[in-house]
């Protein structure tokens, strides 16, 4: 907000219309060793690039104010919060990913960059090709806490607990896959990908018939998909993003299905981010990276164990199950309970 005056990213206003950015801007180097601060590019030279792309103008479409303010504030307040905190990194970051990366660190940290303008809006990673939404374990253990510890919280089963919401159907607190490998009458690593193949590959009326969850998500597939080419467009669940037919490719119902539930999986851990944001406003304790369904915390004892109580609280509401892990790097998390 400046004199008055409230503004909004027009890639943002392109992706709500368009679930595509209308511009980007690319340089080279979107760091400097000229100066101590990391993410540094010349104002003038911004400006002179934007006024080069031309005017945008919305023709054919109605922007919902109200939908879109909210959905423009949420995503950029949850991801740039993260990306400020930065996450720390230790001697093994250069011997793992090259001295060319040398010039990302600044205070012991390297800063990421979240993008939402995805075909789902599930967000990429990456800096120069450093891709942190796929890192190896041994990648991992190049970053290390800055604070005392890192925590992992990563939802157990949250695809099928997601469409479990969605449909209607409760599962158990215990493991999904262990319930819906049982209905399945097989082991459990075979019931998980059969669990995946049955939800994003189409499922078998014989199948469906047996097995009420998949039969529940059957039927919301093809509700979906009948509402998708009525209304030439479905929106997504919490912030009513529009997906207009004309703006996706290639299109079948079970990769409709798959859109919509990655856009519900982003949507929902957006609206968690921002509670979470706002509960370590003033704590020591900082959210360093996240990964579509696992949130690493930087931990800092001095903010005692209730604030792993209650970020744990806040990621299990509505019935939703974590798993806590810890460690002092990255790759080398191992599951801990926290106790009082």
């Amino acid at each position: 907000m400046k004199n008055g005056y409230k503004c909004y990213d027009i890639n943002a206003v392109s992706f709500w219309l368009y679930n595509k950015p209308k511009w980007e801007i690319e340089f080279d180097n979107f760091y400097s060793e000229m100066d101590d601060f990391t993410y540094y590019y010349p104002y003038m030279k911004l400006i002179e690039k934007c006024k080069s792309m031309g005017k945008f103008i919305i023709d054919d479409r109605m922007l919902n104010y109200e939908k879109f303010t909210i959905f423009h504030d949420d995503f950029t307040n949850a991801f740039y919060n993260i990306e400020r905190n930065g996450i720390g990194v230790n001697t093994d970051f250069i011997a793992t990913f090259g001295h060319k990366y040398a010039k990302y660190i600044w205070d012991k940290k390297v800063f990421q960059n979240y993008n939402f303008f995805t075909s789902t809006s599930r967000p990429s990673n990456a800096i120069n090709n450093l891709n942190f939404a796929a890192l190896t374990n041994e990648q991992r253990k190049s970053f290390s806490p800055l604070n005392d510890i890192f925590v992992d919280m990563d939802f157990d089963a949250y695809h099928p607990r997601l469409i479990g919401e969605l449909v209607g159907y409760d599962f158990p607190k215990t493991s999904v896959h262990d319930y819906l490998s049982e209905k399945y009458g097989v082991d459990v690593k075979e019931g998980k990908t059969r669990t995946f193949q049955y939800m994003y590959g189409g499922i078998p009326k014989s199948v469906a018939d047996k097995v009420e969850f998949l039969n529940l998500t059957k039927g919301f597939i093809s509700k979906m998909w009948q509402e998708y080419n009525d209304n030439k467009s479905i929106r997504t669940k919490i912030y009513g993003r529009p997906l207009y037919k004309d703006n996706l490719s290639d299109m079948n119902p079970q990769k409709l299905f798959n859109y919509y539930i990655q856009a519900y999986e982003t949507e929902r851990n957006v609206k968690l981010l921002c509670e979470i944001h706002r509960y370590l406003y003033n704590r020591g304790t900082n959210i360093v990276h996240y990964n579509y369904d696992s949130f690493l915390f930087d931990y800092d004892r001095k903010d005692g164990v209730e604030t792993i109580y209650k970020i744990k609280e806040i990621l299990q509401q509505n019935g939703y199950v974590v798993k806590t892990k810890a460690g002092h790097t990255y790759g080398e998390m191992k599951d801990y309970e926290f106790n009082s």
